[in-house]
């Protein structure tokens, strides 16, 4: 998978087409895009969005996000808002710069409830249900986003693909892909920490959260669903109603 140079990498922009799937299929370009806000887009940019045809935007912000920071009309697509952060414990996380920036037993606290947010994240989210309704009756393209593309917006496109069949290496690899496409905004925030760092890792993993991904969790969301429902098409279809024959479909038509 490579950046697509007609977006600014910042913007997290990506085709999840091209993935290889477990039975050797691959998923079919052109109908999964995800990415940052559409505000963050330059003209320039809105303009290539708009040659995608996107049909359906999903918009995994909260309301106080979408407000501050509108996405701009795409005429043709249908845009759809349902916050994907609402899960227990979330509103209890201090998300701001200074919130991100705690060291000590603060930042310990804060990297704890963050786990327990990520722990839950894939369960029982309204959101991603409303998401992969619309990709199961094919209200495709499809773009969905959050702010940055890289936390609700990742998990939403790990859920994607293990309703694809991709293989988990896969799926991790576009999850990490958001610290090479956020690779400079990551090690400018980095640097801006790094003496204090240094004797203060844990504020390095915080900045790493806030403006990049850890694999570490990815690792937690994908432990909390075998650790609740066993397999991935058990939790499929307990979370989706997307049992066999529906992920069977939906395989032939996204693959190819």
């Amino acid at each position: 998978m490579s950046i697509d140079q007609r977006f600014n990498d910042v913007l997290n922009f990506r085709d999840l087409g091209g993935l290889k799937s477990k039975d050797g299929r691959k998923v079919r370009h052109g109908f999964f895009f995800r990415g940052a806000g559409l505000a963050y887009f330059s003209e320039e940019e809105l303009e290539e969005f708009r040659k995608l045809k996107v049909k359906t935007i999903m918009d995994l912000r909260s309301l106080s996000e979408i407000t501050t920071i509108p996405d701009p009309v795409i005429e043709g697509a249908t845009y759809i808002q349902h916050n994907g952060l609402i899960v227990e414990g979330s509103e209890d996380i201090d998300w701001s710069p200074a919130g991100m920036r705690k060291i000590g037993g603060a930042a310990d606290k804060q990297l704890e409830q963050i786990r327990g947010y990520y722990r839950t994240i894939a369960l029982n989210n309204e959101a991603y249900r409303i998401m992969l309704k619309e990709i199961e009756e094919r209200h495709v393209p499809i773009y969905f986003h959050c702010m940055t593309g890289k936390d609700r917006t990742g998990v939403g496109a790990m859920i994607i693909l293990m309703a694809l069949g991709v293989k988990e290496e896969e799926i991790r690899r576009d999850y990490l892909l958001s610290n090479l496409y956020r690779s400079d905004v990551l090690k400018q925030s980095l640097a801006d920490v790094e003496d204090e760092a240094k004797d203060h890792p844990e504020l390095k993993k915080l900045i790493t959260i806030q403006d990049g991904v850890l694999e570490e969790t990815f690792d937690t969301v994908m432990n909390s669903i075998l650790e609740k429902y066993g397999n991935t098409d058990a939790y499929l279809e307990k979370e989706y109603c997307l049992d066999e024959e529906k992920r069977r479909e939906m395989r032939d038509f996204y693959l190819e």
